[in-house]
This record gives C-alpha cells, structure tokens and sequence, in this order.
C-alpha cells in the first residue's frame, strides 16, 4: 500500500510539474500568432472528434466527416453557416456546438488573454528578483558615493516604467474578474428569459414540443449563440420559424450587441453602475477616474476592444444605433409588402427588420428568408458584412498585441544614415506595401471567390440561378467576415422543371450544396477570418517600426 500510494504521489508530481513546464512555455516562449491559431485548432479537432464519435437524433443520417469539420470550424470561429441539418443532430453534438462557440467567442478569448497577460507580466516582474536587484543597487551606491542619493536617471526611469507596469497589471487584474461576471450572468439571466419567452407564448412552445426540442436546452444553445454571435441555433429554420415572438427577437437583439457590437459600451456601463454602488455603500470617491484608469489601461495593453474612453463609448454606441436604424428603415422601406414579410404585422415587420439589421453585422441569426429580399438591401448586407472584413476591428487575442513589440526592427543612431541604409528602407517599405496587399481582406476575398469559382464551375454553368455569382461572394464575405448570414438554396430556381420536381429543399446555407473542395476552402477561410484582427495589428506594428 504505500509503494502504491508513492507511486501515485510521484506521477502527480510529474503531472504538475510537466503542466507547469507547459504553461510556462506557452506563455513565455510560444509566439503569440501560434498559439492563437494552435488554440482555434485544438479546440476545432476537439469539436471534429466529438461530433463524429456521439450518434446523430436520426438514426438513418450518417453525417459526412467534411461535413462535420465545417460545423466543428463554424462554431470554434463563431461564423454560423451550416451543412447539415441541425434537427438530424442529436443533443450532445449540440452540446458540443454550444462549447465550441462559447469557446472561441470574443468573451472567452478576452478572458483568457487577460489571464495569461497578467500572469505574464506578474512573472517578468517578480517582486522578489526585483528586491534583489534594489539592494544590490543600493549597496553599490552607497559605498561608491552617499552624498550622492540620486544620481541615476536610468535607475529612476525603471522604477516609473515598473510603478507604471504593476498599474497596468492592476487594471488587467480586476479587469478579468469584471469580464468572466460579466459574461456568467448574460449567459445564464439570458437563458432564463429566452426560456420564459417561449413559454409564455403558445405558438413559439408548440413549435418546440412539435420539434422534440428540449425548451432548457433551446433556451441554452440561442442564448449562447445570440451572445457569441455563433449563430447556429438547434432547429432547421433558425429564428425565421419565431418571427411572430417579438420579444424573443428583442431580447436576442440585445444580447448580440452586448456580446460584440456594443461590448465596450455594456461592460462600461456594468463596471460604472458596480464601482457607484460600492462608492455608496463604501462612502468612498473616485468611481469615475478609477473608470477612466481601467480603461486606460485596457487600451495600453491591447484589450481596448473590451473597454474604451469615454468619448469613444459614446462615439461607438450612436454609430452602431444609426447603421442598425438606416438598415432597418431601408429593409422595411423596400420589402415592406413583399413575401419577406409576409404574414406579419406592421409592429412585426419593424421587429424582424431591426433583428435582421442587428445580425448583420456579426451574429447570422435569420428570420426571414435572404433570398427574397430586394437586391439593393440584399447589397446594402454585403456591404455592411465587408465593413466588419475590411475595418478589422480590434478583436480577441490571447496576448496583448502590443506586447513583445519592442526591440524589433529598432536600429542604432547612424545605421540608417546614408545611401544604403535610406535604400534598406526604401525596399523594406515595398515589401511591406507588398505584403499589405496581399494579406488584405479584399484581396483575399477576391482570392478565395475565384477559387470557389473554379471548383464549383459545373454548378456554375448548370444551375446558373442559385450558383451566380453575387451569391457566391456572398457566401465568401459571409464567412470571412464569420458572420453566417447565407442566401440558401431554392430547387424553384434550377433551370428544368424535371430537376426542381426532383430536388428536395434543404435547410442549411448555401455552402452546403458546394462540393468537398468548396467546403474545405470556407473552412480556411473562416479560421484566417477569425485571425484576421490579429494580422491586421502585426502588419500595423511592422509598418511602425519600418
């Protein structure tokens, strides 16, 4: 009994000790691009390996491995669109779904990258390696030279740059608890008001009790994939089959802007209303400025995506209030009478508008059907989707981007003087240029269209109606930009009637009738999409040190 209980005690010992070694790895020595894309690649073979491994609700559907790798890559980059039916996948795979999206969703990776970055920086700045170095410096001072205290500006510029350090850390600290609150109770008072919305109004229970779908789980998968902006929801026809549930739609609206949009703008307004009410029972002062620090902070340490200034708050909420209000008013305006609407009221109509202009953007929850929309709204989304594809917002990273910047590219006084070095810097500015444009979201989008183009020119030419090409650039900005809103796939459109009376619709995006190649190129496409923030930085960083 104690040889085992040895035994036992040493490999835990092994265990820890060989965790710690790679931890400390990854977090000191593994580049901040690999491990943001070894990380969307873990998490994605997980979701690939577990929904291949549990069984389908559909005992007849055995779903194709490509097929399940793009579900897995769609949930892990929160993009949305789907190949399969999703009434044919059993609970535990939309379990399944519901961790992958909350795993790869802007919330999480903040979180884990608060977590390591102030891990990161505790351990650079250890206070007793630090005491060291401070006694050993006032010991050799001291017998070089006591009337002299303070005769080292490099000694007195390292104590700021550390005292403005340990501040920043402080606000990354007390940032990462706010956050994980912050996400905890949307997600879980989310759920529960998703789970009374449906079932207090009849139509949208009936809907579910004649589905087979479980309404605690539905509530769960909708409320994740409304915060997450995932967008993939567990039944086939998404929030189309609720467009008469006003609230429910509202409700979702708001937790897709609380959990992208208007992030910065909802988790100021959390830790402002939270630092008052412990002013208030504390009798202390100073919220504001303390607000202020701590978004000062956020911004110096790359997370400025999670919180900004004041101004820019403000700034950020009437920009996304005005678009969402324009697309809305456009859509209404235009489909007002149309089959887009049909069947809803006026007070409905303006419901579904304002969800779709919502959705746009990020989330790609639909509740009406894309294809029938007019052409010119049909653009206006295009447009809106290459917005959030080429702006490149300031997105989730595991680390800091701006951390481990220094150094790089930095020269000495005279190096650059001359004809050599003014032509080193000529050519690197062409190679940056180059790499800009060939890393840039246009050219890659038009890129990837061509090359979905050539791998899907027999549906092209055959059935020319649902395979044209705005649809095809649609569905590539869509899962670039890991948006998820698709125009589908109609069989009233193929060309000979004996073909429409053969073809059977299908309920998932138009990526789903591509071929295997078609499919396998979205996938990339949307794991480069989901790190695109991060390239978009790294060249900006590059182009500053150049």
């Amino acid at each position: 009994m104690p040889i085992r209980l040895n035994v036992f005690v040493s490999a835990v010992r092994h265990v820890v000790s060989s965790s710690v070694f790679v931890y400390r790895f990854i977090v000191f020595h593994l580049n901040p691009l690999l491990l943001q894309l070894s990380y969307f690649l873990a998490i994605d073979l997980f979701g690939f390996l577990a929904l291949v491994l549990l069984k389908p609700s559909n005992p007849g559907y055995h779903p194709r491995y490509i097929d399940m790798f793009f579900m897995s890559t769609s949930a892990a980059t929160v993009t949305g669109l789907a190949t399969v039916k999703m009434e044919d996948l059993s609970s535990s795979q939309i379990v399944v779904l519901i961790l992958l999206m909350l795993s790869g969703s802007e919330m999480f990776v903040s979180f884990l990258g608060l977590l390591l970055q102030s891990s990161r920086k505790r351990t650079r700045h250890d206070p007793d390696h630090g005491a060291r170095v401070r006694s050993v410096v006032v010991t050799i001072s001291g017998e070089a030279n006591l009337e002299e205290p303070n005769t080292n500006p490099t000694s007195s510029s390292a104590s700021s740059d550390d005292h403005n350090d340990d501040e920043s850390r402080g606000g990354l600290r007390s940032l990462a608890p706010v956050v994980l609150a912050y996400m905890a109770t949307i997600l879980v008072v989310g759920s529960l008001l998703v789970f009374v919305s449906v079932a207090s109004v009849p139509s949208s229970r009936h809907v579910l009790t004649k589905k087979g779908i479980d309404a605690a789980l539905f509530s769960a998968s909708v409320t994740v994939s409304s915060f997450t902006n995932g967008g993939l929801l567990p039944n086939n026809e998404g929030m189309a089959i609720f467009s008469t549930n006003r609230g429910l739609l509202l409700l979702l609206a708001g937790q897709i802007l609380a959990g992208n949009t208007l992030l910065p703008v909802f988790l100021r307004l959390v830790i402002w209303a939270t630092r008052r009410l412990a002013r208030v029972l504390t009798s202390r002062r100073g919220g504001f400025e303390e607000l202020e620090s701590m978004a000062k902070d956020a911004m110096a340490s790359g997370f400025g995506h999670l919180l900004l200034p004041g101004l820019q708050t403000v700034l950020l909420a009437v920009t996304v209030v005005t678009v969402a209000g324009a697309a809305a008013a456009m859509l209404c305006c235009l489909n007002w009478n149309s089959d887009v609407f049909a069947g809803l009221t006026a007070g409905e109509k303006v419901t579904n508008a304002v969800f779709m202009a919502v959705n746009v953007r990020q989330a790609g929850e639909n509740s009406i059907d894309c294809s029938l929309v007019a052409p010119a709204v049909l653009v206006l989304f295009l447009a809106m989707m290459s917005v959030s594809v080429t702006c490149v917002p300031a997105t989730a990273t595991l680390f800091s981007l701006h951390d481990g910047g220094g150094g790089v590219g930095e020269r000495s006084s005279g190096e650059g003087e001359g004809k050599d070095g003014a032509a080193v810097k000529r050519k690197k500015r062409r190679l940056s240029l180059n790499r800009r444009m060939l890393l840039s979201p246009l050219a890659c989008v038009a890129a990837s269209t061509m090359v979905v183009c050539i791998t899907e020119r027999r549906s092209l030419s055959g059935d020319p109606l649902n395979f044209s090409t705005f649809n095809v650039i649609f569905e590539v900005v869509s899962a670039y930009g890991n948006v998820g809103l698709s125009t589908g796939y109609s069989c009233s459109r193929l060309p000979l009637p004996e073909e429409a009376t053969a073809c059977h619709d299908k309920p998932y995006s138009f990526s789903g009738w591509w071929s295997d190649q078609g499919k396998l190129l979205l996938v990339l496409l949307m794991l480069y999409g989901r790190l695109k923030g991060f390239f978009h930085h790294h060249q900006q960083q590059q182009q500053r040190r150049t």
